[in-house]
């Protein structure tokens, strides 16, 4: 029974005095009171529902949104370090170019390799990121 048939059941109630109503009547009018209330607790259930069906879709949301300031900075600082690496290249000798060393006293490293920590690749940690993000909507 939807809420405008509740409605009505109890608009269509004469207005009596509360000694002359009997027994059946008062029956009646709870139970039009209890599916009117019946009626409300469905429709705020359906309600629910909905929203949490919206739930991982606002989280997944929200998460995207504070990872990109970290994925750009990571991006900065991925081309950063490429650039300078770059730069420490161009800049160490060529087998055979003569440097002058401004402190003699420390011993010169081998001139031609040059021992630079490896970084990840980019692409290497997209995949990590993805799959941490793919990881909690398999659980």
């Amino acid at each position: 029974m939807g809420l405008d048939t509740v409605d009505a059941t109890i608009a269509d109630q004469p207005e009596q005095d509360p000694e002359l109503i009997t027994h059946e009547q008062q029956l009646k009018l709870a139970l039009a009171s209890t599916e009117r209330k019946l009626a409300e607790a469905r429709l705020q259930i359906a309600e629910l529902e909905a929203l949490l069906e919206e739930i991982p879709e606002i989280f997944e949301r929200k998460f995207e949104q504070r990872l990109q300031p970290v994925l750009e900075r990571q991006e900065r600082l991925l081309d950063d370090n490429a650039a300078l690496r770059q730069q420490i290249h161009q800049l160490a000798p060529v087998p055979g170019e003569v440097r002058l060393r401004f402190n003699p006293d420390v011993a010169a490293p081998n001139p031609s390799s040059i021992n630079l920590p490896q970084l990840p690749s980019r692409s290497a940690i997209r995949r990590a990121a993805r799959a941490e993000r793919q990881g909690p909507r398999a659980a």
